[in-house]
């Protein structure tokens, strides 16, 4: 990590099938935007995605984020070798994922499946599921122990939140924002395409997951912002 005066260079990171953008020390050696590479994290390697290779942070904020969990060494840009443990991994996940629609199919659960992770150092299977009410998946939870004779997590997700699995492309030609820019999920209402006196129709204001866009809560704040300083 570069460290002058009170400023620290980090670099902003999604962990595989991560929903949370994380921070870590800057190497030694160069990055761009999208780069893999893997990260030592607390004793686990993981593979990751960069996003910004370059973030400045004043000292106080990064002692917050690590105290938050964020932290870990970028060891080097993943090679075939890495990719093929991570294919195999994926496989691995894949499986269990047929596996439990299948069961959700059978208990007729009002849930859609959307994502799998394992965590080899737990030994646990993380389900994501998005839903219209809260679901009683007991029943599921026993089967699935049963089946992988593994730990086993189930979590409920909002729709902004499962597109963070899926990724994608925004109207503006860019990568979804909660695929690549921003750090956490915010409620964002009709108002705000209102105060920006932007057109109501839904096709122009809607994104991938069906809820209004991400981008018009911050380009609300920027608008604010440009606005004062002009009246300064």
């Amino acid at each position: 990590m570069n460290l002058t005066e009170d400023k620290v260079t980090l670099v902003s990171i999604f962990y595989r099938k991560d929903m949370k953008q994380y921070f870590v020390a800057k190497p030694d050696f160069p990055l761009k935007p999208f780069d893999r590479v893997m990260v030592d994290f607390n004793g686990e390697l993981k593979l990751a995605k960069i996003i910004n290779p370059i973030v400045k942070m004043d000292v106080k904020g990064w002692d917050t984020l690590r105290a938050e969990g964020h932290g870990g060494k970028i060891l080097r840009i993943a090679n075939d070798k890495d990719f093929a443990n991570v294919n195999k991994l994926e496989e691995k996940e894949n499986e269990a994922f047929k596996i439990c629609k299948e069961k959700i199919n059978k208990l007729q659960l009002p849930m859609h499946l959307i994502e799998t992770i394992w965590v080899e150092s737990e030994k646990k299977y993380t389900f994501y599921f998005t839903a219209d009410a809260r679901v009683d998946f007991r029943d599921l939870v026993k089967e699935l122990v049963s089946t992988f004779q593994s730990k086993i997590q189930l979590w409920q997700v909002g729709a902004r939140d499962a597109m963070k699995f899926f990724g994608g492309f925004g109207p503006c030609g860019y990568p979804l924002c909660c695929n690549g820019s921003l750090r956490d999920i915010e409620t964002v209402e009709l108002c705000f395409a209102r105060m920006q006196n932007l057109s109501l129709n839904a096709s122009k204001i809607t994104g991938a997951c069906g809820k209004l866009m991400c981008c018009l809560r911050y380009e609300l704040n920027q608008d604010r912002e440009e606005e004062i300083e002009e009246n300064y």
